[in-house]
């Protein structure tokens, strides 16, 4: 462990010299240089796991007689499957803390595979430039006047830079987006089929391959269509060539955008706000469609993704 932090203490005094100025503690972390814990289960050859829990034990001793912790990272991948949830449980450290500095919106999220960065100390990591998620935004705004002193620690993780406040937990609003920020289905369960998928498909008007930026879903004529997550109404277009009736919403600050076509009927006007779960239209037939049913897409930065990878399609 002692050369655990013989690193990170050089580390640290670097990027002190480059913080005189602002007399702010900002530390460059090398993530590819930070220790590797292979596997979250204890075993007498675990030896860096074993290491990672004995900073965790003596930092909880710290914090509460007042001491100053070691702020260490290490660094995991997710081989072995856990949930967000279980990852969490095995490394001792709070979810909020594990989710702001590893950009994880949801609790719900699938984290197979996935490389995480391990923090000794909880709090918040709040994101000092772009964010990427609803969970940043909103991290962004609660915290945005807060005061940087010469206790404050800042941290480059891969080109970003955070701000990190120690034992500072999610607000209950904060803390319901990350419980529950997961997309809902755009129409009830149980009530449509998939009747095109996206990617490459034979266009059933032209019969030419064209890409197909979403995914149909059939249902009959009438059923309800919702948002799938709190946002404002982009756009609202009727009679239009291919999309018929059809309804643009902007979520995560216009970060993502979902579409909805083919609409018998628009419910909603441009600019309102939208909670998720609220029925926005009604399936049909409008535009170049060759039966009921609803076009849908989503779009991250304006570039269409498989709803497939976003949805619980249940089929």
């Amino acid at each position: 462990m002692k050369k655990y932090f013989v690193i990170f203490t050089f580390l640290l005094s670097l990027s002190l010299l480059n913080a005189q100025e602002t007399k702010i503690n900002s530390v460059k972390l090398d993530v590819e240089k930070l220790p590797h814990i292979e596997s979250l289960s204890p075993s007498r050859s675990n030896v860096i796991f074993a290491d990672y829990q004995s900073v965790i034990a003596s930092n909880t001793k710290a914090i509460s007689a007042g001491r100053t912790p070691e702020y260490m990272f290490f660094v995991y991948k997710n081989t072995e499957n856990f949930t967000f949830q279980g990852l969490a449980a095995r490394s001792c450290i709070n979810q909020e803390t594990l989710a702001s500095l590893n950009q994880i919106e949801n609790a719900q999220d699938n984290i197979k595979g996935k490389t995480f960065i391990l923090p000794t100390v909880n709090g918040l990591f709040i994101p000092m430039d772009k964010t990427v998620n609803s969970i940043e935004v909103l991290l962004q705004e609660n915290y945005s006047t807060q005061t940087l002193t010469n206790k404050s620690l800042c941290y480059n993780i891969d080109g970003r830079n955070y701000l990190f406040l120690q034992g500072k937990r999610l607000t209950p609003t904060e803390r319901a987006y990350f419980l529950d920020s997961a997309l809902r289905l755009p129409i009830e369960k149980g009530t449509f089929t998939v009747s095109s998928e996206f990617g490459l498909r034979k266009n059933p008007f032209s019969g030419n391959m064209k890409n197909h930026n979403g995914i149909d879903l059939a249902a009959p004529e009438g059923t309800p269509v919702y948002a799938i997550k709190d946002g404002g109404v982009y756009i609202t277009i009727e009679n239009d060539p291919e999309f018929g009736n059809y309804i643009i919403l902007n979520h995560d600050t216009g970060k993502m955008t979902s579409v909805y076509a083919h609409l018998s009927k628009i419910l909603v006007d441009r600019y309102q706000t939208v909670r998720k779960g609220d029925i926005i239209g009604y399936v049909g037939q409008t535009g170049m469609a060759t039966g009921p049913h609803l076009h849908f897409e989503i779009r991250q930065g304006g570039k269409a993704e498989d709803p497939r990878l976003k949805l619980n399609l249940g089929d």
